[in-house]
């Protein structure tokens, strides 16, 4: 037995709330480990789990005999964090405890599996694509649904039909837990012994080893909202390479993108703080003039509900189509498209929204979309018939897509021409515009990354803009002085706004800030913004390591007279939202001052 020692840190932001009297002991970040010995019999597989997207990323790999996988853990009371490590002993009986499975909850698996249009237009293309006995290869196989169709239309599902030989399942799944879930489904629908289930990335399979053939036929479900995220591109190249046989049949067969040009000032405050806080009266400036870039969001495709911002959207255009992916051939890595648009209204383009449509068939009778209410379908009578499955349906694991313009956005009159270079990469799309002046004067807009000092998301540069927001928190923090004097502040979260309001308003006061995410790139953001603020960043003190918890040595013997820390909660994939609620529960175990 050999020791293999792995040394990182997991951060997580812990949103608090203000409160005064605390004394020297703060409660500590989120520093979940900092290192771990795993043992292991060779060869071995080790994953990691992203609990956001509820898939794992296998870091070292061989032939593996066993498997392992860390899952953390939390516990949304204490706010405290534990590796579980998931082992594949090969126990699935369906009697097994449901604890063991437990952690798919926070994944989107769920929601999917509850599409019923998407399983509907699946179970009809795979029902019209495999129609004999063949060797079909189901990739991100998760639950095994599509398998299952797949050998249901194959018959070898029916306990009745006598099977070909001939006739193959493979499901691939590399996310163990989902593998030993899938195995229990398969075993309560009599299909264990007939589709094989391999724990492996697909571009981990080598025929003849792995598999005994070339598949003819592959069904896959590796979509996100953007289309590429999840590797669709690299998986579908490995597999036309070395999985597929020449000209192979898939489902879905190809992939559409579509996009509309908007204006809405909801999607402009989620991005230009320069501009919206310059409302703001609270003489604080996050984004100080000749520093508009210095605290901004990453250019990319964000995933959103567009439907529930429908009352704040203007249309500027008619939907456009962007990009075509063929499944059934291999894709290029880069590819590149200009696309013309007509403005069908006065007004500043905002924001790009898009999404996807699939074709799941080859006669062009089975389709899936992802497009907003609003969008009419279909959009070309001639490609997109009325059948259109999944029109108008609500669905949580797929979402529109917006791409966001810089600053106050691109002003364009009714009929006039805006020209799209459209790049998609191998996991991303991007998107640059060009609009042509009444007087033929062309204006560029480049979309490129831009080089900021702090990148946020984009519901915390709203937050950031918002007037009503930061007066709450001035008034909030007045009252918790009440004219007290404050001799040390600790700031509890990664909230740079608090930190500058704390040392712009308190002259004499010295700031600790934890940022337990930002860490030196938000030391680095204060040193630049600190003149424009009125402080001097000898009196902000921000941690080069992480630390556990705070102590009377790293305060300089002082207790510390204000924690305080933002109510602000990001509804992400992986956690519920009343999960981060543990302000009570920090403040508690703190002891005040007397």
């Amino acid at each position: 037995m050999s020791a293999t020692q792995l040394n990182f840190k997991i951060h997580h932001d812990s949103p608090l709330f203000i409160s005064t009297g605390m004394a020297s002991l703060i409660p500590k970040p989120k520093t979940l480990i900092s290192h771990f010995t795993f043992h292991h019999r060779s060869p071995f597989s080790l994953h990691f789990l992203c609990l956001s997207s509820g898939k794992s990323v296998r870091t070292m790999s061989s032939s593996a005999s066993s498997q392992r996988i860390f899952q953390l853990k939390l516990d949304p009371l204490t706010g405290n964090s534990e590796w579980v490590v998931i082992e594949d002993d090969d126990n699935d009986d369906v009697s097994t405890s449901s604890s063991k499975t437990d952690h798919l909850e926070t994944t989107s698996y769920l929601d999917m599996l509850n599409d019923s249009y998407r399983n509907r237009a699946y179970r009809l293309a795979i029902d019209k694509t495999v129609t004999k006995p063949c060797h079909v290869l189901d990739i991100g196989a998760g639950t095994g649904l599509l398998s299952m169709m797949a050998a249901r239309a194959m018959g070898v599902g029916d306990s009745a039909a006598v099977a070909s030989p001939k006739g193959t399942i493979t499901a691939c799944e590399s996310y163990l837990p989902m593998l030993k879930l899938m195995r229990k489904v398969l075993r309560l629908n009599g299909m264990e012994r007939k589709i094989n289930v391999i724990n492996k990335r697909s571009d981990e399979l080598k025929v003849g080893v792995d598999i005994t053939s070339r598949a003819d036929i592959l069904v896959s479900e590796i979509l996100d909202s953007e289309l590429l995220g999840e590797g669709l591109i690299p998986t579908l190249q490995h597999a036309h390479d070395t999985l597929l046989v020449e000209n192979p049949k898939t489902v879905p067969c190809r992939a559409t993108t579509y996009g509309q040009l908007v204006e809405s000032e909801y999607l402009w405050k989620l991005h230009d703080l320069s501009n919206n806080e310059a409302k703001a009266s609270d003489d604080i400036h996050l984004v100080p003039k000749g520093l508009e870039t210095i605290l901004c969001i990453k250019q990319q495709q964000y995933p959103m509900h567009c439907d529930a911002i429908q009352q704040d959207l203007k249309l500027l255009s008619e939907p456009f189509r962007i990009f075509e992916f063929d499944f059934s051939k291999r894709p290029e890595s880069h590819g590149e498209r200009m696309v013309h648009i007509k403005a069908t209204n006065d007004g500043n383009i905002h924001a790009i929204i898009s999404w996807w449509v699939l074709q799941l068939d080859y006669e062009g009778t089975i389709f899936y979309s992802t497009a907003p209410k609003w969008v009419k379908l279909p959009l070309d009578t001639a490609e997109l018939p009325t059948s259109l499955a999944s029109a108008g349906q609500w669905c949580d694991h797929w979402k529109q897509c917006v791409w966001f313009v810089p600053g106050k956005g691109m002003s364009v009159s009714k009929d006039e021409e805006v020209q799209m270079l459209a790049i998609h990469t191998d996991t991303s799309i991007s998107y640059n515009l060009t609009a042509q002046a009444p007087e033929k004067e062309v204006l560029q807009y480049d979309f490129g990354q831009r080089k900021c000092n702090l990148i946020l998301s984009p519901e915390r540069v709203a937050i950031y803009g918002d007037c009503k927001w930061r007066l709450s928190m001035l008034t909030s923090l007045s009252n918790a002085l009440q004219g007290k004097d404050v001799s040390l502040c600790v700031v509890a979260d990664d909230s740079v706004y608090l930190t500058v309001l704390v040392a712009h308003i308190l002259q004499s006061t010295h700031v600790i800030s934890l940022f337990p995410g930002l860490r030196d790139k938000g030391f680095r953001y204060l040193s630049a913004i600190a003149d424009a603020n009125g402080f001097s960043t000898d009196r902000v003190k921000v941690f080069e390591k992480r630390k556990a918890c705070l102590t009377m040595q790293d305060t300089n013997g002082k207790q510390v007279d204000l924690l305080i820390g933002e109510p602000f909660y990001f509804g992400s994939d992986g956690m519920l939202p009343w999960l981060n609620l543990r302000f009570w529960k920090s403040l508690t175990s703190l002891p005040c001052k007397p």
